[in-house]
């Protein structure tokens, strides 16, 4: 076996989401989820059209005049909602991020069952001046969502639960979906490598992302402080635990720091399709029965809604590379904390 499949063991998925299957694919994703946290699956069935639909609209948005892009980012300053760049220390834009939620605003998550004290997790979505962009992305959230509550039964089974243990949560899911773009520098490195997103773990569940471009730029950490570059399949989705994930399994799977770096040629570019999947905010995630062991729980119980202030504001101060816009910067120092 390589490198590459060792630390990013590509999974067959298409046995259990068809049923004829149960077995081998939470096999290979329990070893997966508690070594390297990384790993790409296949048999998604997710259609290579809807993939393509995504991108066209994803190069039409990088397109728009920075003027335009200027007035797509959230009115409240939230960095995952709307426009989103990041700038290297220089000032240089190094990538953006659009981001939309499941729920357009507040008020629709109310509709469809929210909480009140917990409705404006769902800050107003932004929508840009693309053609098509809007029918794209909502079909894309919802289709990648439906991929993501999947991957939860799966996740089931590999812990020793009912196949539907998660689904109670994942009904009315809290996921976000992002277009990412790192965009040509059209001049070479002064350093290599060079960072252009910083090193963090991901906070939710578990992220579904799907790449293309010129280089393979996604890096994996491992324990021994390596970097590792995540291979670049059109058919695969690349899949990390997040830090609730790890939580809920009392650190037997763990999140993995991971970052971006630029490409060595200097018309190297990168796009990416993530989509961050969370169970629904007012879920508490503590340890599995099925994980505790001798030494009990590792973890007090969070809410997702508390969990994800806590988790942004520990990963903007983490941050050594990039900078983002002042209002975004407000926007996470404004967080109080939450249960």
């Amino acid at each position: 076996m390589t490198t590459e499949q060792t630390v990013v063991p590509i999974i067959d998925v298409s046995g259990f989401l068809d049923g004829t299957d149960l077995v081998t694919a939470p096999r290979s994703i329990l070893h997966a989820a508690t070594t390297s946290g990384f790993f790409q699956i296949v048999g998604h069935g997710i259609d290579k059209a809807q993939i393509d639909a995504c991108y066209s609209v994803a190069t039409a948005l990088d397109a728009l005049p920075r003027e335009v892009k200027d007035t797509l980012r959230s009115p409240s300053g939230h960095p995952f909602r709307g426009m989103m760049t990041n700038y290297d220390l220089t000032g240089e834009v190094c990538s953006e991020g659009f981001t939309i939620s499941r729920f357009d605003n507040p008020a629709e998550a109310m509709s469809n069952g929210v909480a009140p004290e917990h409705a404006e997790y769902f800050a107003d979505n932004v929508w840009p001046p693309v053609e098509d962009f809007h029918p794209v992305m909502t079909a894309w959230s919802a289709r990648v969502r439906e991929l993501g509550s999947q991957m939860m039964r799966i996740f089931a089974v590999a812990l020793d639960l009912p196949i539907d243990y998660f689904d109670r949560f994942t009904e009315l899911d809290a996921s976000t979906s992002t277009i990412r773009l790192y965009p040509a520098r059209h001049t070479p490195l002064e350093e290599v490598p060079t960072v252009i997103f910083d090193e963090h773990f991901d906070g939710g569940m578990l992220t579904m992302l799907h790449q293309r471009g010129t280089y393979e730029g996604l890096q994996v950490k491992m324990l021994e402080g390596e970097w590792f570059p995540v291979p670049v399949y059109e058919d695969a989705f690349v899949i990390n635990v997040g830090e609730l994930m790890t939580r809920w399994t009392n650190g037997q799977w763990p999140a993995t720091r991971h970052r971006v770096v630029a490409s060595e040629d200097p018309e190297g570019y990168r796009h990416t399709l993530p989509t961050f999947y969370n169970v629904a905010v007012d879920t508490v995630v503590e340890p599995l029965p099925t994980v505790l062991g001798e030494d009990g729980p590792r973890f007090d119980p969070v809410t997702v809604y508390g969990w994800f202030r806590r988790h942004l504001k520990t990963t903007y101060k983490e941050r050594t590379h990039t900078r983002v816009s002042a209002e975004a910067e407000a926007f996470v120092a404004s967080l109080q904390d939450a249960p």
